[in-house]
């Protein structure tokens, strides 16, 4: 069940999402400007075609593979209605801005990667994997943040804001993670001896 992956400090990992971005809107810009994909429909296919491409072809760091997958997933499975010009010019202003201003689901991505560059794990796991009874053993002696990738889906709005409390299961020190959390923004308290809740801000109540 557990993967090692790749990763890189957060700066970085946010200057390769803003490069990828950057380059597939160069790229559909250049194309319509030969004439093509110039539909929404067309504007579809090219993208989704151009990010398989740079995908197989590894042109991007593994540290943001799994975005540029998450990316084609949407786009095969929802088609022209998956807005992958949007998503892009949105992934495009969001890591190129400052920090403070970055939606919710942004800064706590940037938290996560400052996590995992001293060591931590990140998992989002099933339904039925957060309900296994053994999951807390699989991951003791570990640094781990697990949280149900459906809390994710839900809790999260399209734009990035969080709709809805989100919580993790850690295993290490929770004043590290808290401290972390809250020098990107965030708001999170300690559920029980084992568990994080991210809340939503104040100002969106």
């Amino acid at each position: 069940m557990k993967k090692a992956h790749d990763t890189l400090p957060p700066e970085q990992t946010v200057a390769a999402l803003a490069h990828f971005a950057w380059c597939a809107l160069v790229a559909l810009r250049t194309a319509q400007q030969d004439g093509q994909a110039l539909s929404p429909l067309s504007t579809h296919a090219f993208l989704l075609r151009w990010s398989t491409v740079a995908y197989k072809q590894k042109r991007f760091t593994r540290a943001i593979a799994s975005d540029i997958e998450a990316l084609l997933t949407l786009g095969r499975s929802k088609g022209p209605a998956a807005g992958l010009h949007h998503r892009l010019e949105y992934l495009w202003a969001s890591c190129t801005g400052p920090v403070s201003a970055q939606s919710d689901l942004y800064r706590l991505t940037y938290a996560i990667e400052q996590l995992k560059s001293q060591g931590w794990v990140n998992v989002a796991l099933s339904d039925v994997d957060w309900q296994c009874d053994s999951l807390r053993g699989e991951y003791a002696g570990e640094r781990a943040l697990l949280t149900r990738k459906s809390e994710l889906v839900r809790h999260f709005s399209d734009a990035g804001r969080l709709l809805a409390p989100v919580t993790f299961v850690v295993t290490g020190k929770h004043e590290l993670v808290h401290g972390i959390l809250s020098s990107f923004g965030l708001q999170s308290e300690t559920a029980e001896p084992d568990l994080i809740t991210l809340k939503p801000s104040s100002d969106d109540a």
